[in-house]
Formats: structure tokens, sequence, C-alpha cells
């Protein structure tokens, strides 16, 4: 989140914003959000926290519809605060109150406010503040209540997209990493992961606003991760309990590199149904997604996210496999992910030329496990496809044992075990020459071990080498 220094000096200009992009007009998605947003509190005598007021534009105007309602401004920014402060004056308004505290402890008693509105705040924060906020919101808001959010939308059409471009690049500019993280979210399932669940989503011109309850059930399971942690501080908790614990929490949670509340991987799963299919066909049907609909090819980089992986539609060992994990944990499934490296040799024809001659001698690399029925199962198969395989295969028809090239490092060629029944599936481990043991998650292996390259070759690698490795596998698929 922008700090309290860069609040000040935005403070004067702040309610441009609303001259700009929150303008009436008839169209039917032109209305104001902030209209919008205080038709959804009826004018009856309640509590309303306006959570990040900035100038107050969200819960002044609620205060001006609905004089009945006591409307409370919190903010961190004192300078913000002297804008809503200036406006609450003019107005004359006697039911609003504003206060100077952070909205990650603010101070206040639990379940006070009927409903809490936070506008345009959420896109600025990193996973810490999100937790913190709505944690904080939850808190605060009554069982009943409502929590009313307010933020920027995705555009469809060209028109509004070179519209909103320049708050897009701005808040791109300004704001942490995890604004596109946020900003291409599905918010249902986003909002989910706090606690609260959906009631009504309305669509502006360039915004949302959300109405939401709080998750009864979010609530149950709150209480057991809080009988979990009393546990932990008993000598007598066993191993078989431990591991059930993490695959509840370890095993799937979301990450920065598994962003599976992105609202294209969860179109995916809704259009394939896969959320309503038994546990092992649940798995089953996403590894062959992953295997063969994700074509083999190479990224720009390890670190991609899922839902880069996923729009570029091909992948290899590390970024296959980040979406799979995503995907999986998306339904339920817990996984894991698996470090080694594997020689270079393994990559011999999809790399030919200049660029095998200058890749390194280990190629950094990764399968997924997948806890089902109380058995994790190594899956590493799903790397190549069966249209680059069955290629492989006519290419090179006299060979009927070990291979060790094109990506593709097996100890029996003709006949290489790659469907998943309940079993382990290979198709690069032969080419294995160091383990880096198991991590929770992509990023928690990044962070300890990565492709060791130089910067120049790195440079070589994003722009020119995995071009040309691309080129190859297209080559042997038979496409130019």
């Amino acid at each position: 989140m922008a700090s309290k220094y860069m609040y000040k000096i935005m403070s004067p200009g702040y309610d441009i914003l609303d001259r700009t992009f929150f303008r009436d007009n008839d169209r039917k998605d032109g209305r104001n959000p902030r209209e919008v947003l205080a038709e959804l509190i009826p004018n009856e005598k309640s509590m309303v926290l306006d959570m990040c007021c900035g100038t107050g534009s969200n819960g002044i105007n609620v205060a001006i519809k609905n004089p009945h309602v006591t409307v409370v401004g919190l903010d961190r920014s004192k300078s913000m605060l002297l804008k809503a402060r200036q406006k609450v004056n003019s107005l004359g308004l006697n039911n609003v109150k504003l206060i100077c505290r952070d909205a990650t402890d603010t101070g206040l008693k639990s379940e006070i406010f009927d409903y809490i509105i936070i506008g345009l705040a959420l896109h600025e924060c990193n996973p810490d503040l999100w937790n913190g906020i709505l944690s904080e919101a939850h808190r605060i808001l009554k069982k009943d209540g409502h929590l009313i959010i307010l933020d920027w939308e995705r555009q469809k059409g060209i028109s509004n997209k070179i519209k909103f471009a320049p708050m897009y690049i701005t808040e791109s500019i300004m704001t942490p990493k995890y604004f596109l993280e946020y900003f291409n979210s599905d918010k249902e399932v986003f909002f989910s992961r706090f606690g609260f669940k959906a009631e009504k989503n309305i669509r502006c011109k360039y915004t949302f606003v959300m109405s939401l309850k709080k998750d009864e059930s979010y609530n149950a399971k709150r209480k057991i991760n809080e009988a979990d942690k009393a546990i932990e501080s008993d000598e007598a908790f066993d191993a078989e309990n431990d591991i059930e614990k993490n695959l509840s929490a370890s095993y799937l949670s979301q990450t920065h590199m598994l962003d599976y509340d992105n609202y294209k991987i969860q179109e995916l799963i809704r259009k394939r149904g896969w959320r309503e299919l038994p546990e092992f066909e649940r798995i089953r049907s996403i590894y062959n997604f992953i295997r063969d609909e994700i074509r083999f090819g190479y990224n720009v980089d390890d670190s991609i996210p899922a839902s880069k992986v996923l729009k570029d539609g091909y992948g290899q060992c590390n970024t296959k496999g980040t979406l799979f994990m995503a995907l999986l944990r998306a339904v339920g499934i817990p996984c894991r992910v698996h470090g080694f490296t594997i020689r270079k040799e393994l990559q011999e024809g999809a790399m030919t030329g200049f660029v095998y001659k200058q890749a390194p001698k280990n190629i950094f690399h990764s399968w997924v496990e997948v806890y089902l029925e109380g058995k994790w199962y190594e899956l590493e198969a799903f790397i190549i496809d069966k249209d680059y395989l069955g290629k492989l295969q006519q290419k090179n028809s006299n060979c009927t044992g070990a291979f060790c090239k094109y990506g593709v490092g097996v100890e029996d060629f003709r006949n290489p075990v790659i469907d998943f029944n309940r079993n382990n599936t290979y198709i690069q481990s032969t080419g294995i020459n160091q383990d880096f043991g198991i991590y929770d998650s992509p990023d928690a292996l990044l962070k300890e071990h990565h492709q060791e390259m130089g910067f120049i070759k790195k440079l070589a690698f994003r722009y020119y080498g995995r071009h040309m490795m691309n080129r190859n596998v297209r080559r042997i698929r038979g496409r130019a």
C-alpha cells in the first residue's frame, strides 16, 4: 500500500478521480459506483464503517443519502482525513465521525458494524495487508452484517480498455506487484479465502461493487485451526495428524505463483466441471489437461505464475508444474513440488547448436507430488504432451530401450509410464543428477534453488534461446 507520505502528496487532487472515472451517464454500465454503493445501505439506524476511507467519498455519500445512518470514516493518513473533514464541515453533516487508525488494527470492539465499506484500497495491498485488513473487517463486522467492496474492474471492449489504460498503467507502476494478482482474480474466490461469501456483484463502467456476508463455515474452519495450534504444543502429537494438518494448510494454500483465484483459472475449472468430479477423476482429468492441452515448450522464466502459463498455452517441467499445482489446489487436492537438476544431455535435440553449447551442464527441474487416498504420488510425465512424444517415437522408431534426448529421459522409450491411474508417472527421471528435496510451493523452491545462469546468458535465453528451442519443438511436431 502507498506510504503516508505518498497519500499526503496525493490528497489535494485525489478527488479528481471521481470527475474522471465516476461520472454518470445514460449507459447501463456507466452508473457512478459510489451511488450504487449507497443504494446497498438502507436509510435506517445502523453503523457503517468506511475502512481506508481516504477523503471520505464513499462514507460521506452514504451519510448524505441516509441521514439515519452513522458513518465512521477510518484511515491512517491524516492528510486524507483532513480533506474528508473539510467536506463533512462544508456539508454540515452530523452523522459522520472520522478517526485516524490503521485498518489492520483498528482497536474497535468486535461485531459492532452493520456495514463495512472498503473502496479502492485492496488493489494497492500485498498479501499481508489483504489478510490484515480483511481479518479485521471480519472481526468487527456483525454476524449478519455486510461487507461492501468497490474496486477497479477488468475492462471489456477496446474503447474502455484505452480509456482505463492511464489508471491501469499508474496502478501497475505505483502499487506492489500484487496489483495484477488482485485485479485479475475471481473476486468471489478471492474474498472466500478471508471468510466472506458474495451476495451480489454489480458491474459499473470501470469498477465493480460487491456485497458480501460472513461465511459461517469459515468460522468453523478457523476454530479447527485454532485447535490445531493448541495441539501443536502437545508433545504427544503424532506424525499422522501432523500430515493431515499440513494438507489442509501448506499443501492447499494459494501463493503468488499458484494464483488459482485468477479469473481465467476459475473460468476453466467451471467450464470443465472439475469440482464436481470424484477426487481421483478430478486429479486424472487435470493431469491429462496439463499433459496434452498445455503443450511442451519453453516459457520466458521458471517463476511466472500459473495464470501466465495458462495464457501461454505451453510450458516445461517447472512452469507446467506450477499450473498443475494451482489447478489441483483450486479444487481441493493437496500437492507439493520436488526439486532436482537434470543433465543437459536430456535437452539435446530440443536445444541445438550454439544454444546447446552455451546451456548450463545442470538444468533446473521439478515434478509434482499429489496426495490421494492416504498416499503421495510422484507425477512427472505431464511435461511432454502425447502429440510431441508420438512424433519423437516415429522419428526414433529404431529405439526400443532407454532414451535421453529431446526433453525425454526414460528407460522404456516405446512404453513410458505416462498415464495416471493411482501410480507414479515419469518422463525425464533418468536424467536427474541432483535432488533438492520437497517444498510446499514453487515459490518456496525458487527461493532456495533456481537455474544457475549468468545475467547475459539469462537475457540470451529469454530473447533468443527459448525461441529457437520452441521452433525445434514445433519442427519435431511437423509444424513450422
